[in-house]
């Protein structure tokens, strides 16, 4: 019988375990924005639908992170920091929700993703919005949570000045009392305050009170419309701090739903998780059904 060289084993066993590992692809956190900002973000598990949370104006994609661990067990999940915020740049002269929206459909696209329902807490609300316009036959589903409640309110010159010193006070000195105060948080109010002061310790503020100004501009000149033109179902998780026009709302959408945790402050997520994550399941077995 004619001897195996142990040498070609050997090489042999090295070729395969390289083509096999050089069959894996890298998982991607960064893409470039169309106008060059570096955008960051956690893309964890396997599964469709894909699903991209993105985060509220002054905070990060860290506010996901009991979502990240659960949703990843059974979907791949994508947490953005949007630009400006967290590990993302800050390179950008344009803070538009519109800007923010093409970031998002940008993740989308470069990722090739074909499946994806959007969640957008605060802030991130109307920019996946926005994105569902950017990339209407990707998108299955938009979660909007505790945002857009009147969805035809106008916000006044005078009225905005004050959001922008409040909110502005607000991120740079942060208390407990703002924060209960202003109805952000209502459980567990050490470990979420520490959790919001660790967001906001050594952060730019680049872009940030262009971003809040940005917002109040969609707010008032193009929210109906953009809400009206999503193809894709809309329902949102809203806490009972004030109540959700769903009237209002169906005027545009009209199979729109909302979903009301109960005794929550802003972070739904946070203080009531458990729920949150159930209704969050159960809206996108939702939009699958569709």
């Amino acid at each position: 019988m004619k001897q195996i060289n142990p040498f070609l084993t050997y090489a042999f066993i090295v070729l395969f375990f390289f083509l096999i590992n050089g069959c894996k692809s890298e998982t991607i956190t960064t893409v470039n924005s169309l106008d060059g900002v570096s955008i960051n973000f956690d893309n964890e598990g396997n599964g469709e639908p894909v699903i991209i949370l993105v985060h509220g104006w002054s905070n990060t994609k860290s506010i996901w992170k009991t979502q990240v661990s659960h949703f990843s067990k059974k979907y791949q999940v994508i947490a953005v920091d949007l630009p400006g915020f967290g590990k993302s740049g800050n390179n950008r002269s344009e803070w538009t929700i519109v800007s923010y929206g093409e970031d998002i459909s940008s993740i989308i696209q470069q990722l090739n993703l074909k499946k994806v329902v959007l969640v957008g807490f605060s802030l991130g609300a109307p920019i996946v919005i926005e994105a569902a316009n950017k990339v209407p036959d990707h998108v299955i589903g938009v979660v909007l949570v505790d945002a857009l409640q009147e969805i035809e309110m106008q916000i006044p010159p005078q009225m905005a000045h004050y959001l922008d010193s409040v909110m502005m006070d607000l991120v740079n000195n942060p208390t407990k009392e703002k924060m209960v105060g202003g109805g952000f948080i209502k459980k567990n109010v050490d470990s979420s305050f520490n959790q919001i002061v660790s967001f906001l310790e050594g952060a730019s503020h680049i872009g940030w009170r262009e971003s809040l100004a940005g917002s109040i501009i969609w707010q008032n000149e193009h929210c109906t419309q953009s809400i009206k033109a999503v193809k894709a179902p809309i329902i949102a998780i809203n806490s009972d701090l004030q109540p959700t026009n769903v009237e209002a709302f169906r005027k545009y959408v009209p199979a729109f739903k909302a979903k009301i945790v109960e005794d929550v402050g802003h972070l739904i997520m946070w203080d009531n998780p458990k729920e949150f994550n159930w209704l969050l399941e159960e809206s996108i077995q939702e939009f699958i059904r569709k």
